[in-house]
Protein backbone atom coordinates (compact mmCIF):
# COMPACT_ATOMS: atom_id res chain seq x y z
CA UNK A 1 0.00 0.00 0.00
CA UNK A 2 1.30 3.43 -0.91
CA UNK A 3 0.35 5.71 1.88
CA UNK A 4 1.55 8.72 0.85
CA UNK A 5 -0.58 8.57 -2.73
CA UNK A 6 -3.46 7.90 -0.72
CA UNK A 7 -2.63 10.92 1.40
CA UNK A 8 -2.29 12.84 -1.33
CA UNK A 9 -5.16 12.08 -2.99
CA UNK A 10 -7.42 13.06 -0.35
CA UNK A 11 -5.58 16.60 0.19
CA UNK A 12 -6.02 16.93 -3.81
CA UNK A 13 -9.46 16.48 -3.54
CA UNK A 14 -9.94 19.79 -1.12
CA UNK A 15 -7.16 21.55 -2.60
CA UNK A 16 -4.50 21.50 -0.19
CA UNK A 17 -2.57 22.20 0.36
CA UNK A 18 -2.46 26.07 -0.68
CA UNK A 19 -1.27 29.93 0.64
CA UNK A 20 -4.75 30.29 2.19
CA UNK A 21 -4.92 26.93 3.62
CA UNK A 22 -1.66 25.99 5.61
CA UNK A 23 -1.48 22.37 7.22
CA UNK A 24 -1.81 21.76 10.39
CA UNK A 25 -1.29 18.43 11.72
CA UNK A 26 -2.45 17.25 15.40
CA UNK A 27 0.62 15.17 16.47
CA UNK A 28 0.53 13.02 20.04
CA UNK A 29 3.40 11.16 19.05
CA UNK A 30 1.60 8.10 18.60
CA UNK A 31 1.41 5.55 15.52
CA UNK A 32 -0.97 7.33 13.23
CA UNK A 33 -0.46 11.31 13.69
CA UNK A 34 3.55 10.05 12.94
CA UNK A 35 2.71 7.85 10.04
CA UNK A 36 0.68 10.88 9.04
CA UNK A 37 3.52 13.60 9.31
CA UNK A 38 5.87 10.98 8.02
CA UNK A 39 3.70 10.65 4.62
CA UNK A 40 3.45 14.51 4.55
CA UNK A 41 7.44 14.90 4.75
CA UNK A 42 7.84 12.09 1.78
CA UNK A 43 5.00 13.86 -0.07
CA UNK A 44 7.44 17.49 0.42
CA UNK A 45 3.65 18.96 1.90
CA UNK A 46 5.13 21.31 4.29
CA UNK A 47 2.84 21.51 7.87
CA UNK A 48 3.32 22.59 11.12
CA UNK A 49 3.05 20.17 14.15
CA UNK A 50 0.76 20.89 16.96
CA UNK A 51 1.08 18.96 20.11
CA UNK A 52 -0.52 19.06 22.92
CA UNK A 53 0.65 18.17 26.75
CA UNK A 54 -2.68 16.93 28.57
CA UNK A 55 -0.47 16.59 31.86
CA UNK A 56 -2.49 13.77 32.44
CA UNK A 57 0.20 10.68 32.67
CA UNK A 58 2.95 12.74 34.23
CA UNK A 59 6.20 11.68 32.80
CA UNK A 60 4.69 9.66 30.04
CA UNK A 61 3.26 12.64 28.61
CA UNK A 62 6.37 14.57 29.00
CA UNK A 63 8.09 12.39 27.01
CA UNK A 64 5.62 12.01 24.18
CA UNK A 65 5.81 16.31 24.14
CA UNK A 66 9.76 15.25 23.63
CA UNK A 67 9.40 12.71 20.83
CA UNK A 68 7.21 15.35 18.94
CA UNK A 69 9.58 17.75 19.22
CA UNK A 70 12.85 15.81 17.93
CA UNK A 71 10.26 14.42 14.67
CA UNK A 72 9.79 17.68 14.17
CA UNK A 73 13.43 18.88 13.66
CA UNK A 74 14.19 15.31 11.64
CA UNK A 75 11.26 15.98 9.35
CA UNK A 76 11.79 20.05 9.38
CA UNK A 77 8.63 21.11 9.85
CA UNK A 78 8.04 23.58 12.68
CA UNK A 79 6.01 22.58 15.94
CA UNK A 80 4.24 24.27 18.45
CA UNK A 81 3.20 22.98 21.48
CA UNK A 82 0.79 23.89 24.71
CA UNK A 83 0.49 22.26 28.10
CA UNK A 84 -2.89 22.11 29.63
CA UNK A 85 -4.00 20.83 33.00
CA UNK A 86 -7.34 19.02 31.58
CA UNK A 87 -7.80 17.46 35.35
CA UNK A 88 -7.57 20.90 36.60
CA UNK A 89 -10.08 22.31 33.86
CA UNK A 90 -12.28 19.18 33.87
CA UNK A 91 -12.70 19.84 38.15
CA UNK A 92 -13.54 23.83 36.96
CA UNK A 93 -15.91 23.30 34.28
CA UNK A 94 -17.90 19.79 35.69
CA UNK A 95 -16.72 18.18 32.18
CA UNK A 96 -15.70 14.53 32.58
CA UNK A 97 -11.57 13.97 31.64
CA UNK A 98 -12.45 13.23 28.01
CA UNK A 99 -14.74 15.98 27.76
CA UNK A 100 -12.49 18.53 28.56
CA UNK A 101 -9.36 16.84 27.20
CA UNK A 102 -11.14 17.31 23.57
CA UNK A 103 -12.17 20.92 24.86
CA UNK A 104 -8.64 21.72 25.27
CA UNK A 105 -7.43 20.32 22.07
CA UNK A 106 -10.44 22.42 20.30
CA UNK A 107 -9.48 25.33 22.06
CA UNK A 108 -5.95 24.64 20.93
CA UNK A 109 -6.74 24.39 17.72
CA UNK A 110 -8.67 27.37 16.80
CA UNK A 111 -5.40 29.30 17.79
CA UNK A 112 -4.51 28.51 14.42
CA UNK A 113 -7.15 30.98 12.73
CA UNK A 114 -7.00 30.08 8.84
CA UNK A 115 -5.28 26.72 8.88
CA UNK A 116 -6.63 23.40 7.74
CA UNK A 117 -6.18 20.98 10.82
CA UNK A 118 -5.07 17.64 9.63
CA UNK A 119 -6.02 14.99 11.98
CA UNK A 120 -4.79 10.83 11.39
CA UNK A 121 -8.13 9.43 12.49
CA UNK A 122 -8.03 6.02 10.18
CA UNK A 123 -10.97 3.51 8.97
CA UNK A 124 -11.07 1.23 12.65
CA UNK A 125 -11.69 4.45 14.73
CA UNK A 126 -15.12 5.29 12.44
CA UNK A 127 -15.93 1.22 12.75
CA UNK A 128 -14.99 2.06 16.86
CA UNK A 129 -16.97 5.11 16.59
CA UNK A 130 -20.00 3.05 15.17
CA UNK A 131 -20.23 0.70 17.82
CA UNK A 132 -19.93 3.17 20.50
CA UNK A 133 -22.34 5.16 18.87
CA UNK A 134 -24.93 2.14 17.94
CA UNK A 135 -24.46 1.23 21.71
CA UNK A 136 -25.45 4.66 23.25
CA UNK A 137 -28.31 5.17 20.35
CA UNK A 138 -27.60 7.60 17.81
CA UNK A 139 -29.72 8.49 14.42
CA UNK A 140 -28.38 8.54 11.08
CA UNK A 141 -25.72 11.69 11.69
CA UNK A 142 -23.87 9.75 14.77
CA UNK A 143 -24.38 6.58 13.30
CA UNK A 144 -22.40 7.50 9.54
CA UNK A 145 -18.87 8.65 11.50
CA UNK A 146 -16.23 10.93 10.84
CA UNK A 147 -16.36 12.94 7.69
CA UNK A 148 -13.19 13.35 5.56
CA UNK A 149 -13.50 16.94 5.65
CA UNK A 150 -15.65 18.88 8.26
CA UNK A 151 -16.29 22.66 9.49
CA UNK A 152 -16.78 22.59 13.35
CA UNK A 153 -17.53 25.91 14.50
CA UNK A 154 -14.32 28.21 13.48
CA UNK A 155 -12.42 24.74 12.82
CA UNK A 156 -11.87 23.13 9.27
CA UNK A 157 -10.21 19.51 9.80
CA UNK A 158 -9.44 17.39 6.80
CA UNK A 159 -8.82 13.29 7.97
CA UNK A 160 -6.91 12.08 5.04
CA UNK A 161 -6.58 8.37 6.39
CA UNK A 162 -10.27 7.75 6.95
CA UNK A 163 -10.66 5.23 4.81
CA UNK A 164 -6.71 3.16 5.95
CA UNK A 165 -7.08 0.29 7.83
CA UNK A 166 -4.93 0.88 10.93
CA UNK A 167 -2.90 -2.47 10.14
CA UNK A 168 -1.49 -1.26 6.97
CA UNK A 169 -0.59 2.28 8.45
CA UNK A 170 1.32 0.03 10.83
CA UNK A 171 2.92 -1.69 7.96
CA UNK A 172 3.76 0.97 6.10
CA UNK A 173 5.44 2.67 9.52
CA UNK A 174 7.75 -0.88 9.86
CA UNK A 175 8.71 -1.01 6.39
CA UNK A 176 10.15 2.93 6.48
CA UNK A 177 11.38 2.02 10.25
CA UNK A 178 9.97 4.96 11.73
CA UNK A 179 9.23 5.20 15.29
CA UNK A 180 6.32 6.70 17.25
CA UNK A 181 5.47 6.46 21.11
CA UNK A 182 2.89 3.72 22.44
CA UNK A 183 0.06 5.71 24.93
CA UNK A 184 0.15 2.85 27.76
CA UNK A 185 -3.77 4.10 28.22
CA UNK A 186 -4.70 2.65 25.22
CA UNK A 187 -4.50 -0.83 27.09
CA UNK A 188 -6.23 -0.09 30.05
CA UNK A 189 -9.24 -1.50 29.67
CA UNK A 190 -11.14 0.79 31.84
CA UNK A 191 -11.55 3.38 28.99
CA UNK A 192 -15.11 2.05 26.37
CA UNK A 193 -13.13 2.65 23.59
CA UNK A 194 -10.22 -0.23 24.68
CA UNK A 195 -12.95 -2.54 25.04
CA UNK A 196 -14.37 -2.34 21.98
CA UNK A 197 -11.16 -2.51 20.14
CA UNK A 198 -9.69 -5.48 22.26
CA UNK A 199 -12.58 -6.90 23.18
CA UNK A 200 -15.52 -6.66 21.28
CA UNK A 201 -14.41 -6.34 17.79
CA UNK A 202 -12.73 -9.56 17.59
CA UNK A 203 -15.20 -11.49 19.10
CA UNK A 204 -17.49 -9.63 16.58
CA UNK A 205 -14.99 -11.33 13.74
CA UNK A 206 -14.78 -14.68 14.83
CA UNK A 207 -18.68 -14.95 16.29
CA UNK A 208 -20.61 -13.59 13.49
CA UNK A 209 -18.37 -12.31 10.14
CA UNK A 210 -15.21 -11.80 9.69
CA UNK A 211 -15.29 -9.23 7.57
CA UNK A 212 -17.56 -6.93 10.59
CA UNK A 213 -15.10 -3.86 9.79
CA UNK A 214 -15.42 -3.79 6.29
CA UNK A 215 -19.36 -4.37 6.25
CA UNK A 216 -19.45 -1.47 9.15
CA UNK A 217 -17.66 0.80 7.21
CA UNK A 218 -20.24 0.51 4.44
CA UNK A 219 -22.71 0.96 6.00
CA UNK A 220 -21.33 4.45 7.39
CA UNK A 221 -20.51 5.37 3.70
CA UNK A 222 -24.24 4.54 2.94
CA UNK A 223 -25.72 7.08 6.32
CA UNK A 224 -23.35 9.56 5.66
CA UNK A 225 -24.80 9.84 2.00
CA UNK A 226 -28.51 9.44 3.47
CA UNK A 227 -27.52 12.10 6.26
CA UNK A 228 -26.03 14.72 3.37
CA UNK A 229 -29.12 14.11 1.95
CA UNK A 230 -31.16 15.00 4.47
CA UNK A 231 -29.32 17.96 5.62
CA UNK A 232 -29.94 19.26 2.43
CA UNK A 233 -33.71 18.72 2.64
CA UNK A 234 -34.05 20.58 5.95
CA UNK A 235 -31.99 23.61 4.89
CA UNK A 236 -33.59 27.07 5.33
CA UNK A 237 -35.97 25.39 8.17
CA UNK A 238 -36.29 27.14 11.00
CA UNK A 239 -37.96 25.07 13.93
CA UNK A 240 -41.03 27.30 14.35
CA UNK A 241 -41.65 26.30 10.61
CA UNK A 242 -45.46 24.54 11.03
CA UNK A 243 -45.98 21.47 9.54
CA UNK A 244 -42.47 20.22 10.23
CA UNK A 245 -42.37 16.27 10.70
CA UNK A 246 -40.51 14.97 14.06
CA UNK A 247 -37.60 14.03 11.95
CA UNK A 248 -36.52 17.22 10.33
CA UNK A 249 -37.59 18.95 14.18
CA UNK A 250 -35.01 16.66 16.35
CA UNK A 251 -32.10 17.27 13.58
CA UNK A 252 -32.66 21.30 13.33
CA UNK A 253 -32.34 21.43 17.04
CA UNK A 254 -29.58 19.12 17.09
CA UNK A 255 -27.98 21.43 14.48
CA UNK A 256 -29.01 24.36 16.44
CA UNK A 257 -27.70 22.96 19.67
CA UNK A 258 -24.05 22.10 18.25
CA UNK A 259 -23.75 25.28 16.13
CA UNK A 260 -24.20 27.32 19.82
CA UNK A 261 -21.36 25.07 21.00
CA UNK A 262 -23.66 22.73 23.04
CA UNK A 263 -20.97 19.95 24.31
CA UNK A 264 -23.50 17.17 23.29
CA UNK A 265 -26.94 16.42 22.36
CA UNK A 266 -28.20 13.08 23.00
CA UNK A 267 -31.74 11.72 21.95
CA UNK A 268 -32.93 12.35 25.51
CA UNK A 269 -31.77 16.21 25.63
CA UNK A 270 -33.11 16.61 22.11
CA UNK A 271 -37.03 15.00 22.66
CA UNK A 272 -37.34 16.69 26.52
CA UNK A 273 -36.65 19.94 24.99
CA UNK A 274 -38.64 20.12 22.08
CA UNK A 275 -41.22 18.76 24.74
CA UNK A 276 -40.57 22.04 26.82
CA UNK A 277 -41.32 23.57 23.51
CA UNK A 278 -44.82 22.33 22.65
CA UNK A 279 -45.49 23.90 26.29
CA UNK A 280 -45.03 27.80 24.48
CA UNK A 281 -46.45 28.65 27.73
CA UNK A 282 -43.77 31.03 30.11
CA UNK A 283 -40.21 30.69 31.11
CA UNK A 284 -38.78 26.92 31.01
CA UNK A 285 -35.24 25.43 31.56
CA UNK A 286 -33.35 23.11 30.42
CA UNK A 287 -30.05 22.11 32.63
CA UNK A 288 -27.55 20.27 29.38
CA UNK A 289 -25.12 20.72 31.82
CA UNK A 290 -23.06 22.78 34.96
CA UNK A 291 -22.34 25.67 32.99
CA UNK A 292 -24.80 25.32 29.69
CA UNK A 293 -28.48 25.47 29.31
CA UNK A 294 -31.27 26.15 27.11
CA UNK A 295 -34.00 28.75 28.32
CA UNK A 296 -37.50 28.27 26.44
CA UNK A 297 -39.53 31.30 26.37
CA UNK A 298 -43.06 30.93 24.83
CA UNK A 299 -41.66 27.83 22.80
CA UNK A 300 -38.95 29.68 21.67
CA UNK A 301 -35.28 28.68 23.09
CA UNK A 302 -32.62 30.46 23.65
CA UNK A 303 -28.97 28.99 24.24
CA UNK A 304 -27.46 30.12 27.41
CA UNK A 305 -23.48 29.29 28.28
CA UNK A 306 -21.76 30.59 31.28
CA UNK A 307 -19.33 32.56 29.63
CA UNK A 308 -21.94 33.96 27.01
CA UNK A 309 -22.54 37.85 27.40
CA UNK A 310 -25.91 39.69 25.47
CA UNK A 311 -25.13 41.65 22.62
CA UNK A 312 -24.09 45.05 22.59
CA UNK A 313 -26.66 47.07 20.71
CA UNK A 314 -27.71 50.40 19.78
CA UNK A 315 -29.92 52.12 17.50
CA UNK A 316 -29.79 55.30 15.48
CA UNK A 317 -33.18 57.63 14.54
CA UNK A 318 -33.69 60.06 11.97
CA UNK A 319 -36.60 62.01 11.50
CA UNK A 320 -38.05 63.30 8.46
CA UNK A 321 -41.00 66.66 8.05
CA UNK A 322 -43.16 65.63 5.98
CA UNK A 323 -47.08 65.02 5.72
CA UNK A 324 -49.59 62.12 6.04
CA UNK A 325 -47.97 58.85 7.86
CA UNK A 326 -45.92 55.72 7.00
CA UNK A 327 -47.08 53.31 8.79
CA UNK A 328 -44.95 51.11 10.69
CA UNK A 329 -45.30 47.11 9.23
CA UNK A 330 -42.59 46.15 11.20
CA UNK A 331 -42.19 43.42 14.32
CA UNK A 332 -40.97 43.65 17.31
CA UNK A 333 -36.97 43.82 17.33
CA UNK A 334 -36.53 44.21 13.39
CA UNK A 335 -33.76 45.78 12.97
CA UNK A 336 -35.35 48.71 11.31
CA UNK A 337 -39.01 50.22 11.67
CA UNK A 338 -40.58 53.11 10.26
CA UNK A 339 -43.53 54.81 12.05
CA UNK A 340 -45.06 59.26 11.65
CA UNK A 341 -46.10 61.03 14.67
CA UNK A 342 -47.58 64.41 14.71
CA UNK A 343 -45.38 67.27 14.17
CA UNK A 344 -47.59 69.85 16.14
CA UNK A 345 -47.36 67.53 19.07
CA UNK A 346 -43.78 67.08 19.61
CA UNK A 347 -43.26 71.39 18.66
CA UNK A 348 -39.71 72.00 18.96
CA UNK A 349 -38.94 68.99 21.39
CA UNK A 350 -36.08 66.55 20.62
CA UNK A 351 -37.35 62.79 19.95
CA UNK A 352 -35.05 60.76 20.70
CA UNK A 353 -33.91 56.53 20.90
CA UNK A 354 -32.97 54.19 23.74
CA UNK A 355 -32.85 50.89 24.64
CA UNK A 356 -36.39 49.83 27.03
CA UNK A 357 -35.80 50.28 30.63
CA UNK A 358 -37.30 48.83 33.72
CA UNK A 359 -39.98 50.43 35.07
CA UNK A 360 -41.29 52.16 31.03
CA UNK A 361 -44.82 52.95 30.90
CA UNK A 362 -46.51 54.14 27.57
CA UNK A 363 -50.08 55.08 26.71
CA UNK A 364 -50.94 52.97 23.69
CA UNK A 365 -53.21 54.19 21.08
CA UNK A 366 -56.16 52.47 21.24
CA UNK A 367 -55.85 51.91 24.97
CA UNK A 368 -57.11 54.04 27.85
CA UNK A 369 -54.44 55.02 30.84
CA UNK A 370 -50.70 54.17 30.54
CA UNK A 371 -49.47 50.18 30.71
CA UNK A 372 -45.78 49.01 32.13
CA UNK A 373 -44.18 47.97 28.77
CA UNK A 374 -43.37 44.94 30.69
CA UNK A 375 -46.75 43.74 30.81
CA UNK A 376 -47.26 44.62 27.04
CA UNK A 377 -44.06 42.24 25.85
CA UNK A 378 -45.06 39.57 28.22
CA UNK A 379 -49.02 39.69 26.30
CA UNK A 380 -46.92 39.66 23.48
CA UNK A 381 -44.60 36.65 24.51
CA UNK A 382 -41.74 38.93 23.61
CA UNK A 383 -38.57 36.35 25.46
CA UNK A 384 -37.58 38.27 28.67
CA UNK A 385 -33.75 38.35 27.24
CA UNK A 386 -34.94 39.96 24.21
CA UNK A 387 -36.73 43.43 25.79
CA UNK A 388 -33.55 44.93 26.87
CA UNK A 389 -32.54 45.36 23.20
CA UNK A 390 -35.48 46.83 21.82
CA UNK A 391 -35.66 50.55 21.45
CA UNK A 392 -38.10 52.70 22.10
CA UNK A 393 -38.79 56.51 20.40
CA UNK A 394 -39.02 58.84 23.64
CA UNK A 395 -39.81 62.99 23.48
CA UNK A 396 -38.47 64.38 26.93
CA UNK A 397 -38.95 61.15 29.25
CA UNK A 398 -42.43 59.74 27.54
CA UNK A 399 -42.31 57.20 25.04
CA UNK A 400 -44.33 57.58 21.88
CA UNK A 401 -43.79 54.90 20.09
CA UNK A 402 -42.75 51.18 20.33
CA UNK A 403 -41.56 49.86 16.81
CA UNK A 404 -43.40 46.52 16.00
CA UNK A 405 -46.40 47.52 18.02
CA UNK A 406 -47.86 51.10 18.32
CA UNK A 407 -47.52 54.71 18.82
CA UNK A 408 -48.80 56.53 22.01
CA UNK A 409 -52.02 57.81 22.39
CA UNK A 410 -52.50 61.69 21.15
CA UNK A 411 -48.89 61.31 18.90
CA UNK A 412 -51.06 59.87 15.89
CA UNK A 413 -51.52 61.62 12.63
CA UNK A 414 -55.27 62.07 11.68
CA UNK A 415 -55.11 63.34 8.02
CA UNK A 416 -52.27 62.56 4.97
CA UNK A 417 -52.54 66.70 4.46
CA UNK A 418 -51.31 67.22 8.30
CA UNK A 419 -47.83 67.99 9.60
CA UNK A 420 -45.84 64.48 10.57
CA UNK A 421 -42.65 63.70 11.61
CA UNK A 422 -41.20 60.52 9.99
CA UNK A 423 -39.62 58.62 12.28
CA UNK A 424 -36.98 55.62 11.19
CA UNK A 425 -35.07 53.46 13.48
CA UNK A 426 -32.19 51.51 12.47
CA UNK A 427 -30.17 48.92 14.49
CA UNK A 428 -26.38 49.24 15.16
CA UNK A 429 -24.11 46.59 16.27
CA UNK A 430 -21.32 47.53 18.57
Amino acid sequence: MNLPALIQKKCNAYHLPSPDSPIVVGVSGGADSVALVRAFQTLNIPCTLAHLNHQLRGAESDGDEAFVRKLAEETGFPMVGKTTDVRALAENTGLSIEMAARQARHDFFAEFREAVIALAHHADDQVETFILKLARGAGPEGLSGMPCFQILGNLRIIRPMLEIPRSAILHWLKANRFTWREDSSNADSGFLRNRVRHRILPLLEKELNPHIRDSIRRTTEILRAENEWMEQRIAGSRLSDPGLPLAAKRRLLRNWLFDHGAEEAGFETVEQILHLMEKSAGTLIYELNARQRVVIEYGVPRFEDASSRSPEISWQLTVKAGTGWKKDQSRIGDPVAEASVCARKAGKRKITVRSVQPGDRMTPLGMQGSRKLQDILTDLKIPRAQRKMLPVAVCEGEIIWLPGYRIARGWEVTDFSVQSLHLKIEQKAD
